[in-house]
């Protein structure tokens, strides 16, 4: 990771971005009899849908809540996923409900644009090559401003990225999403527990996932939910297009916010 993206107004509230990233970033040995074979089938399967996708678009919610003893705090962001292989993506947020509020990432193929909104600033540097590198960019925010899916799908092995790590795994049995049938399964990590919801009929899209980890502020338990999914259509180049407010600031880095 060449910069980090971390916003400095949202370290309250996002904490030990490092600690709380998602599957696929801790490798550890775990016992075969822990490991339940009908969730490792259906993992299998969601990952070769992603992995053989040349594009494809989601809509996301991701709501985290911040436990630290009495305090607690909750924080909405909404996100828009649109990725196009070798090497583009965009994901448009909001914060709260505010399009001016919430990290902008936008890869086109050339550049790698991030506008922290809230703070009128923006990074760019050269688009890694391929879309596994830009899904570790995407772990530099943490689960509660991109979630953790996308950063496991965008690389070669999205099964493996996911399963990476796991101690245990069990499968919950039938739930719904929306109405719509899934299959529910548990994970656990060295740092964290987490939770996924696919769908149990026609293409194993991704529905929800939930995660719970400890960190120095507390307990922070993030759900993200996945809607609209459309894979192998046509994206419009414009989406990939980033262009700077005239409000706003090019920087080094977001903490210290030098310009270059």
């Amino acid at each position: 990771m060449r910069q980090t993206f971390t916003i400095a107004t949202l370290k309250s509230a996002v904490f030990a971005v490092v600690a709380l990233s998602g599957p696929g970033m801790t490798g550890h040995l775990r016992a075969d009899d822990q490991i339940d074979k009908k969730v490792v089938e259906i993992v299998k399967k969601t990952g070769e849908l992603y992995k053989n996708a040349k594009s494809f678009h989601a809509d996301g919610t991701f709501v985290s809540k911040v436990e630290n003893g009495d305090a607690k705090r909750e924080i909405n962001v909404k996100g828009v996923y649109d990725v196009e292989r070798p090497n583009r993506l965009s994901l448009r947020t909001q914060l709260e409900g505010k399009s001016d509020s919430g990290p902008d990432i936008i890869a086109d193929g050339k550049k790698l644009s991030v506008h922290a909104k809230g703070r009128k600033e923006y990074i760019q540097e050269d688009t890694p090559e391929n879309l596994g590198e830009i899904g570790l960019k995407l772990l530099q925010f943490g689960p509660a401003m991109t979630g953790m899916l996308f950063a496991n799908v965008l690389g070669d092995d999205p099964a493996g990225l996911l399963m990476d790590g796991v101690n245990s795994c069990s499968y919950v049995g039938k739930d719904k999403v929306d109405g719509t049938p899934v299959d529910r399964m548990k994970f656990s990590q060295d740092q964290f527990d987490w939770e996924l919801w696919v769908a149990a009929e026609g293409k194993p899209y991704v529905l929800r996932m939930i995660r719970i980890g400890e960190g120095p502020g507390g307990k922070i338990t993030t759900t993200e939910t996945y809607k609209n999914w459309k894979l192998d259509g046509a994206i419009p180049q414009e989406t990939f297009k980033f262009s700077a407010p005239k409000d706003a600031k090019k920087v080094d880095d977001f903490e210290s916010g030098e310009s270059k």
